[in-house]
């Protein structure tokens, strides 16, 4: 019993000492043998066929050096296109709300206000960010999508990783290390900002 209480206030004083380190923020933990995206449990959302659409669009954009050089930029903006939530290059909140209500399954519907309020919160701070630097919307890119969309799925994805439900986070060292990192040195928005 006496063994058992020790390695709990251990274990205890591990954990906090885990969540309040002081990380250097130019040098993030390097785990090469584990896998972050296990952290949390994030419920399969069904794209339907908006993968296959945009792997093929985002295949024929090609840049000057005739690299995609900025293809990951643009994916985000077509998987939200093909999925019915990004109007006149807008996410619009409720078609958010609808396609997350009936593109992930029953038994994870809880998470879906963890996401929603993931879109909230990246959407308002972006917003203020741009408009702190009088920007309507950012310039589209050369192959024709603004980073925009791509700033959003990124906060959303840093966001919901952050705000991971208990039941779907993976107690672990190595998360909770990552996590601690990630709140410390990537506060909101989550993502760089272009300058103008």
């Amino acid at each position: 019993m006496l063994n058992q209480t020790l390695f709990v206030v251990i274990l205890s004083v591990w954990c906090f000492s885990v969540s309040q380190a002081e990380f250097n923020c130019s040098d993030p933990p390097v785990l090469p043998k584990y896998d972050i995206s296990s952290c949390c449990r994030v419920p399969r959302i069904d794209l339907g066929s908006a993968p296959q659409k945009c792997i093929k669009e985002i295949d024929s954009i090609k840049t000057v050096a005739d690299l995609p050089a900025f293809a990951h930029v643009c994916y985000p903006e077509c998987i939200y296109r093909h999925s019915g939530v990004l109007e006149n290059g807008e996410i619009e909140m409720e078609s958010v709300r609808k396609f997350l209500a009936n593109s992930v399954r029953n038994v994870d519907q809880d998470f879906v206000p963890v996401i929603m309020n993931s879109f909230d919160s990246c959407m308002k701070n972006i917003r203020e960010q741009m408009n702190a630097i009088k920007v309507k919307m950012y310039a589209k890119l050369a192959d024709g999508c603004s980073p925009y969309s791509s700033m959003i799925w990124g906060c959303v994805n840093t966001d919901t990783f952050l705000n991971c439900p208990e039941k779907m986070w993976k107690d672990e060292k190595e998360c909770n290390l990552v996590k601690g990192f990630v709140q410390q040195c990537n506060p909101l928005p989550h993502v760089p900002l272009p300058a103008y």
